[in-house]
């Protein structure tokens, strides 16, 4: 196992079979898209690998995109796919690492004990010349143990109390550079152009470089790079709360363990002409 975050996929087929380990598929579409990642997993996945929708396994009571759920929303969920809080769960996506750090996150908000990531996810695996199948998968129903975290979750309430209230909580948003600037309108129609007052930019792809992480060194030095504090409180944001999660798991990994993220994000935040904004 190559650590407490990621396993390689030599790893992954070596342990594939074993009862303690479940893969799931958390690919997701960025807004831009029209993919069904659904349809794509139905016809390849890694064997024994379930589909974990993130926008299904969400909070559908708003119109925000794939919010977290209820915890009851995801018990249910996780417990027909047959997993516990002490399975093994390794996540991985078709895409470049856009949405596993969400599923990574939504597990380990929810009591997840040991939640890896697939290194290079699922390019890496087809690369490395393991077998691949189709079709349903089903496991028999687990019961998983809910502990949740909430205070890892930021509302837009406690968003305006830390501008107003809290000058050492910094605001980094994973957004890209042109969006974060407002050069470009966002990709969710209706929205404002804009950041967060006194936010940082660190896009979630200066992290990823080809489905896998940097190493821990470059992560600090993008983060410094960009006047980050890793001394101080923070809280992560992005366009709807999904690339938000690669910015938590990168600070994770380099130390900072106690990073929230603010869920409803751009989507929620852009839409509020009473909300205030910098460009």
């Amino acid at each position: 196992m190559k650590n407490e975050y990621f396993v390689s996929p030599q790893w992954l087929n070596e342990h594939l079979h074993d009862e303690n380990v479940v893969v799931i598929d958390a690919s997701a579409p960025m807004p831009t898209q029209s993919i069904d990642y659904h349809q794509l997993w139905l016809e390849k996945h890694i064997p024994g690998a379930q589909f974990f929708d993130l926008d299904k396994v969400a909070n559908l009571q708003t119109n925000l995109p794939h919010m977290l759920p209820e915890p009851e929303t995801f018990c249910q969920a996780v417990n027909k796919m047959g997993m516990s809080e002490n399975h093994l769960v390794v996540i991985y996506d078709q895409g470049n690492l856009f949405s596993a750090p969400r599923a990574w996150w939504t597990f380990n908000i929810f009591g997840a004990r040991h939640i890896r990531i697939l290194e290079g996810g699922w390019q890496g695996w087809l690369q490395a010349g393991y077998a691949t199948e189709s079709g349903k998968v089903t496991r028999s129903p687990h019961v998983f143990n809910i502990q949740f975290t909430p205070e890892k979750v930021c509302s837009q309430a406690q968003i305006l109390d830390a501008l107003h209230h809290n000058a050492s909580v910094q605001f980094v948003d994973a957004r890209a550079e042109e969006r974060f600037q407002a050069k470009v309108p966002e990709p969710r129609p209706g929205l404002r152009m804009g950041h967060l007052p006194n936010a940082k930019n660190v896009p979630w792809t200066a992290l990823i470089d080809n489905g896998r992480y940097k190493p821990v060194e470059e992560i600090t030095a993008i983060f410094r790079k960009q006047g980050v504090d890793l001394n101080q409180p923070i809280i992560s944001s992005c366009g709807s709360g999904m690339t938000a999660a690669v910015l938590i798991l990168g600070l994770e990994m380099i130390g900072h363990k106690e990073a929230r993220l603010y869920d409803g994000s751009w989507a929620e935040w852009g839409a509020d002409d009473s909300l205030p904004l910098e460009k």
